[in-house]
């Protein structure tokens, strides 16, 4: 009896406790979407001499970006019109919750390959883009298994309880991921910055700045791993993925930046 009393107190406070950082993540993740949306307008209209691979890499982006936002404005609703009255209809997520888990791991793995390939080409050595993508591939497997069994669930704190593991994993391998790219990419840039022209390391500093600020940002903002009793972890599910697609975006468009400052001949 008394089992089955905490039971339902779990049930009870895991559909109430998920609602604010949903809320919040989602409402982050749709300000972000704008920020992509119009990122991506100017790398397109800028950039249009890009290749092919490139191009598809930000266009894959953008469409499944433009999923994930419709499934979270949807979760939304969902939460807030549909479970109003009710929050123990929460007990097992909607299922628009369930793929925005599956197209947030697209996204994360797209950017992933994107900076495991600028490592390779900085580096010519295989070892660490191998490596990133191995976790990569980890990190994305994980998220493909927990969208699928999100889907069947029954109980939400249930399956969190017995999901943890895989969970957990997904975000250590993507940290993991983040860390080695970001070392990689600004060793390789510092290790090649010496040289008698004034304007090339300026150039190489700035590199290694925006490498700091586009790809160690993604990992420094992984502190709250997996918080149960706070559903924490869910909110930045939510907007992760926009934030690793602004990233990529911000050194694609960083070059625009740098092509107008040379044309108006300004101190870099």
């Amino acid at each position: 009896m008394s089992s089955s009393l905490e039971g339902s107190a779990n049930s009870s406070y895991g559909s109430v406790a998920i609602i604010g950082p949903t809320q919040v993540g989602g409402l982050l993740s749709a300000a972000l979407f704008g920020c992509l949306a119009c990122q991506s307008y100017l790398y397109f209209t800028r950039f249009a001499s890009d290749g092919f691979a490139l191009k598809a890499t930000v266009s894959a982006i953008l469409l499944i970006q433009l999923g994930q936002f419709v499934c979270i404005i949807l979760t939304l609703r969902a939460m807030t019109v549909s479970a109003y009255s009710d929050p123990s209809q929460l007990n097992i997520l909607p299922l628009a919750a369930d793929l925005v888990i599956m197209l947030s791991g697209f996204t994360v793995f797209i950017v992933h390959s994107f900076y495991a390939f600028r490592l390779w080409k900085l580096t010519r050595s295989f070892f660490l883009p191998v490596l990133c993508g191995m976790l990569s591939v980890v990190a994305q497997i994980s998220m493909l298994i927990l969208s699928v069994r999100a889907i069947s669930m029954t109980d939400l704190m249930t399956f969190i309880d017995s999901q943890i593991v895989l969970i957990a994993l997904s975000w250590i391998a993507r940290a993991a991921c983040d860390s080695i790219t970001t070392v990689g990419v600004t060793w390789s840039l510092r290790k090649g910055r010496v040289s008698g022209f004034r304007d090339t390391v300026t150039t190489v500093d700035r590199l290694i700045h925006w490498t700091l600020e586009t790809a160690l940002f993604d990992d420094h903002n992984r502190d709250n791993l997996v918080v149960k009793q706070n559903f924490v972890w869910f909110g930045i599910w939510l907007l992760w993925p926009n934030v690793v697609g602004n990233s990529l975006l911000a050194s694609s468009v960083t070059k625009w930046i740098r092509q107008m400052i040379t044309a108006m001949n300004l101190p870099t």
